[in-house]
Order: structure tokens, then sequence, then C-alpha cells
């Protein structure tokens, strides 16, 4: 009898594991909101304002993910990090807007001001491995007009044991008039849009592309896929082919951080205009070990093909 109990209580505990699922989790007063899958968290999209203890208020930001987790919990992305402190985590940005016959930029603070500020979520579901999200954003000039209307899904697929999937779509719509975009034209760099600004442990990390390893810093330079790997995990982001001027130049970094920039319009500006959204799709890939053990380009290829 107390092997058959021993049983029962074994089955049960198995049952409660495998019925884990993931869930939102939403602080209102920090402004974010976590995904969890069990026990681990997976990101926290923060959609509040953000600023850290004695750095200038204006760099407050919101509308970024930090962290994105790894498999294990371990947090992958740094946050108004001292060199630069308009990085933030995951986040999609431009060091050149003009609107309004004003030059003004998301990037950097500027004057004048343009933010991302969140306006609702248009969808929140948890699944038992998966999970969906949307939410809508606007780019507010000086605090007043809205100039942009943001929408940015995330598709969290079930992790593997090497690795999981996230994708990431925005969609991007001028509102009452032009709205141009360009990357920096600082010394031909052209950075800009969706970025990644890894973790300390990415400094030094192995920079990997569809073109193979890197030796050093990339600049303005065309991939489908980059990845900051050490030896125990690493992360990606993967370009869609529907992506407008794929493949787009990158800038992609491990000498003072690891970043992941697969910047877009880059140098040639692009004009959006109200009516006619412009929609850039990405993959997130989270993995474990490096590029190579963490299967990224086969991961790659999978993801074109389910296009």
């Amino acid at each position: 009898m107390k092997t058959m109990g021993l049983a029962v209580l074994l089955v049960c505990v198995l049952a409660a594991a495998g019925s884990a699922q993931m869930q939102f989790i939403e602080d209102a007063g920090r402004g974010t909101l976590t995904l969890r899958d069990g026990r681990n968290e997976v990101l926290t999209y923060r959609f509040g304002d953000q600023l850290k203890e004695g750095i200038d208020p204006k760099y407050v930001r919101s509308c970024y993910i930090h962290p994105l987790f790894s498999l294990d919990g371990k947090a992958l992305t740094d946050d108004f990090p001292k060199d630069h402190l308009h990085h933030h985590g995951v986040f999609w940005t431009w060091p050149v807007v003009r609107t309004r016959g004003q030059d003004t930029q998301t990037w950097h603070p500027a004057s004048p001001s343009l933010r991302q500020q969140f306006i609702s979520w248009l969808k929140r579901e948890a699944k038992k491995e998966a999970a969906e999200l949307s939410v809508e954003n606007v780019w507010k000039l000086d605090g007043r007009e809205n100039v942009a209307r943001e929408i940015v899904n995330f598709d969290v697929h079930p992790a593997d044991r090497i690795g999981r999937a996230i994708d990431l779509e925005l969609r991007l719509e001028a509102v009452g008039g032009p709205l141009e975009l360009q990357g920096a034209p600082d010394q031909n760099k052209g950075y800009g849009g969706l970025c990644l600004r890894g973790a300390e442990m990415f400094v030094g990390a192995t920079l990997t592309t569809d073109q193979g390893v890197q030796k050093e810093d990339a600049v303005n330079t065309s991939f489908r896929w980059a990845d900051l790997s050490t030896r125990e995990l690493g992360v990606a982001i993967f370009v869609s082919s529907d992506h407008p001027g794929f493949p787009v130049a990158w800038l992609i970094r491990n000498s003072y951080a690891g970043v992941l920039n697969p910047s877009w319009p880059g140098l040639k500006p692009a004009v959006l205009q109200p009516g006619k959204p412009v929609v850039l799709r990405y993959r997130l890939y989270i993995h474990r070990g490096d590029a190579v053990a963490g299967g990224v380009g086969e991961a790659y290829q999978r993801y074109q093909k389910s296009g």
C-alpha cells in the first residue's frame, strides 16, 4: 500500500510539473509586463516610463524589452548602460526623424523631444507553451502631438532543449502627415531600428553571421542573421526575407558591448505615409551553447521556410 501511495504521489507531482504554463504578470506601478514559462522568466516588456536612479530625467524611456532571458532565466540584455544611456535591452529607435518640418530622433534625447508612449494592450494570450502579445504605442512630438502609430506583435514559441524563438513584428505608420526615418549618417554607419544591447557577459563574445565567424565589429555590412554567443549561451536576430531592403546592413559589436542592430532604413531615408504602414519582421533566437551547438544556422533556415 505504501508503494502504491508513493506511486500516486509521484504521478501527481509529474502531472503538476507538466501542467505549468506561460503566464503574464503585470506590475502597473513599475510599468512592466513579464512573461513567465513555469518558474523561468522569458522577457519583460517595459510599457511605462523607466529611469535608473541618478540618471538625468531627459533619458526617461518606455516601450522596450528588458530583460530578455536565457532558457535558464539569465538576463541577456542591459539597460541604461553607463557607456550608452540610450541603450535599452531590445529596443527600436531611430537617430534621424523628420516630421512636421523639424529634425528630431528617438535614439537619443532630442529637442524637440520625440518619444514612444504606451496606449493599450491589443492582445495578451498565454497558452501552455506559447504566448502572444500585441501592443499599441504612439510617437509623441514634444509631449503633445502624435506623429506615428506603432503596433508591436510578439509571438513566443515553445522552447526545446536547445532554443526558443520569439517572433517580433513592428508595424509603423505616420499620423497626420509624412514622417521620414534615416540611419545615422555620421561616419557612414547607418545604424538605427531594431537593436539588442547585450549584457556585460557578451563583451568579447563570439560574433557569428550567415557569413561565418566575424573577427571584429562590423558596420554597415549586409547579413541575413547575426549571433552573439559565449560557450554557455547565446542570442541571435534573424531578419525576415520580406523585410524592406532585405538583406539589410547591420551594425554588430562585441568590443565595448554586445550589440546586434539590423539597421533600417540605413543611410537612405524612408518616408512613412498615413494609411500606409511599414512592416518589419524579425525573430529573436535564444539558445544554449555557441552558435554551432545552438543550431543557429539551421534555426534560421526553419524561420525562412516558415515564412
